[in-house]
C-alpha cells in the first residue's frame, strides 16, 4: 500500500467496483422489462432483447435474442441517444481514474495530492455524466417500441405496464459510488501539501 493512505486504498477499490458496475449496467440491455404476448422484452439505452420480426409468410414472430441497434440513429429515442453518449463518456472517465488509483495502491508516487484532486474532479464529472444519462433515460419511454411492450400506456417518466430491471439500478449505483469516490479522493494520497521531501522534488 505504498502509494496511498488507508482512505486512498478504500477509494481505489470502491472506484474500480463503481466503474465496473456502471460499465456493466450500461452495456447490458436489462434496464426496462415489458412483455409482448407471453415473451418478456428488455430495453437498455442502446441494446434490447427479444423483438418482433416479419417472417417469410408475412406474419410477426418474436426473435428471442439480444443485440444492439444497427446504427446510432436506430436507437428509438433522442433521449436514449443522449444517454448513450453521456453514460459512455462517464464510464470511460470512471474507468480511467479507477485504473490509475489501483496502480497507485502498489506504486509509490503515482498519486500526489494534486493528482488526487484532479482524479476527484474527473470522478465528479464521470458520476454526473452517468447520473444524467440514468436520469434522462425515462424521458424516452414514449417511443413506439417501448409502448408496444408496456401496454401502450408508457409516457416520459411513466413506464406504463413495464418495470425497471437490474441494469438500471446497477448503473445508478455505479454513478452514486463514483460521486462518493470523488469526495474521498482528496484524502487518497499519503503526502500532504507543504511536506514534500527532497526525494519528491
Amino acid at each position: 500500500m505504498a502509494g496511498l493512505s488507508g482512505v486512498g486504498v478504500f477509494w481505489a477499490f470502491s472506484s474500480l467496483l463503481a466503474a465496473l458496475a456502471g460499465s456493466v449496467g450500461f452495456y447490458m440491455p436489462f434496464w426496462l422489462r415489458g412483455y409482448m404476448g407471453e415473451t418478456p422484452v428488455y430495453f437498455g439505452v442502446f441494446r434490447r432483447c427479444n423483438y418482433p420480426r416479419m417472417n417469410e409468410f408475412g406474419s410477426l414472430v418474436m426473435v428471442e435474442q439480444c443485440g444492439r441497434y444497427s446504427t446510432f440513429e436506430d436507437i428509438p429515442s433522442l433521449s436514449w441517444q443522449i444517454a448513450t453518449l453521456t453514460i459512455g463518456v462517464g464510464c470511460g472517465l470512471a474507468m480511467l481514474v479507477s485504473l490509475v488509483a489501483i496502480l497507485a495502491v502498489c506504486i509509490q508516487g503515482i498519486v500526489s495530492p494534486t493528482i488526487a484532486r484532479v482524479a476527484g474532479i474527473l470522478q465528479l464529472c464521470a458520476g454526473m455524466l452517468i447520473g444524467a444519462g440514468v436520469g434522462i433515460y425515462p424521458n424516452g419511454w414514449d417511443s413506439s417500441e417501448v409502448q408496444q411492450a408496456c401496454g401502450y400506456t408508457s409516457q416520459p417518466y411513466n413506464m406504463g405496464d413495464c418495470t425497471l430491471f437490474w441494469s438500471f439500478y446497477l448503473t445508478a449505483a455505479g454513478a452514486a459510488v463514483t460521486l462518493i469516490g470523488s469526495a474521498m479522493s482528496c484524502h487518497a494520497s499519503k503526502r500532504k501539501f507543504g511536506h514534500a521531501s527532497y526525494a519528491d522534488m
